[in-house]
């Protein structure tokens, strides 16, 4: 199951890549190598969570638009990762995964209506701060940690 849910993240993150590529690329920072490593697992984390909101009652339109851009970001960082990032995948994805599904979306108040609408990319960066998930993000940062340092 983790396995088919990592070929099919690295299929979305990979295939319009081949198509296309980074059209613009970002300007290049040279940053260390950790903190590049940590901005590519948190960038990774918070683009997948955008891509994995299907299930949680959002207009249809918001949550195309969240997954486009989410899967969009993703694309960037897979380019621009460096070793095997199915490795970091392989426990990134069932600890957002787990997270995802367990917790309600965020809400914040509407004063135009007195109700309240959904906030999803604070709920995404929130779930980033779950202990499992941080656990899972420092695991796969050991695992690229290597591939980082090389350069």
């Amino acid at each position: 199951m983790i396995q088919g849910r990592v070929m099919v993240a690295a299929a979305l993150l990979a295939a319009p890549l081949t198509l296309s590529g980074c059209i613009a690329p970002p300007a290049r920072v040279n940053a260390p190598a950790a903190v590049l490593l940590d901005s590519h697992i948190t960038g990774f984390a918070m683009s997948y969570c955008l891509s994995s909101l299907g299930e949680k009652g959002l207009p249809e339109a918001d949550e195309r638009v969240l997954r486009e851009q989410g899967n969009r970001w993703g694309q960037v960082l897979a380019e621009h990762s460096r070793g095997d990032i199915s490795s970091a995948f392989d426990v990134l994805l069932p600890a957002l995964d787990t997270a995802i599904a367990v917790t309600p979306m965020a809400q914040v108040r509407d004063d135009a209506t007195g109700g309240t609408l959904p906030a999803p990319v604070f709920y995404c960066d929130d779930l980033l701060r779950y202990p499992t998930v941080m656990r899972a993000m420092a695991q796969a940062r050991r695992r690229l940690a290597a591939a980082y340092a090389e350069n």
